[in-house]
């Protein structure tokens, strides 16, 4: 259905914006893991680390969804908000 005479988002292009937003997330996670192993990143955040990090790697594991794709947004921020390098 077209919103204000545009044509609707076809479903590949949310589906592969997702696709973007969770390779990025994976990424964040990563450096976000290198930079605590180094000790960049606050020991006292390593309990709210592992909670965001099963969190994350559950999320990678999900079918593609809208739910997933607020779900990998909420995740990113928490991430950031832990270690905002």
């Amino acid at each position: 259905m077209a919103v204000d005479g545009k044509s609707p988002i076809p479903p590949e292009f949310a589906e592969a914006e997702l696709k973007h937003e969770l390779a990025s997330l994976a990424g964040l996670l990563g450096d976000t893991r290198v930079r605590f192993r180094h000790g960049q990143t606050p020991f006292a955040s390593a309990q709210a680390l592992i909670e965001v990090d099963l969190e994350i790697r559950n999320a990678l594991v999900r079918p593609l969804s809208a739910a997933l794709q607020l779900d990998v947004r909420r995740l990113a921020a928490r991430l950031r908000e832990i270690d905002p390098h």
